[in-house]
C-alpha cells in the first residue's frame, strides 16, 4: 500500500477496517476483515454434524449451510460476479463456490450443498 494510508473506519462488531489511500488521481478505499472467529465457529459447527443448524419454518425445513463474512460477500462479487443476495442463479453459484475447495471453510456443514 502507498504512503499516506489512513484509517477511514473500523466496525468492532464485524471487525472490519477500511483504509483511505490517496492516489495520483484521487483515492482508494481498502477494506479488510478479521474473520478468524467466524472461521473457527464454522469449523466447530462442521464438527458438530450436518444437522447443526436444522430449523423448521412455516415453509418447511431448512439448514444454515454457511456463515459468509462480509469481506467474502464482496470477494464473491468482485472476483466471481456472484451476488450472494441475488436471484436463484446467484444463489446456485454461491452454493457451487461454497462447495469448492477454495471456500469450503465458510460452510457450517460437511455435506455437499449442490
Amino acid at each position: 500500500m502507498s504512503d499516506g494510508k489512513r484509517l477511514f473506519d473500523y466496525d468492532p462488531d464485524t471487525k472490519t477496517t477500511t483504509w483511505f489511500i490517496p492516489t495520483d488521481d484521487g483515492f482508494q478505499l481498502y477494506t479488510e476483515q478479521d474473520v478468524s472467529d467466524i472461521i473457527e465457529a464454522n469449523k466447530a459447527k462442521q464438527s458438530a454434524g450436518a444437522d447443526y443448524y436444522k430449523r423448521k419454518s412455516c415453509e418447511g425445513e431448512y439448514w444454515r449451510v454457511a456463515s459468509i463474512p462480509n469481506i467474502f460477500v464482496l470477494k464473491f462479487l468482485d472476483d466471481h460476479g456472484v451476488n450472494v443476495y441475488g436471484d436463484q442463479d446467484h444463489v446456485n453459484a454461491t452454493m457451487r463456490l461454497l462447495d469448492s475447495s477454495d471456500y469450503r471453510f465458510l460452510k457450517t456443514t460437511d455435506r455437499t450443498i449442490v
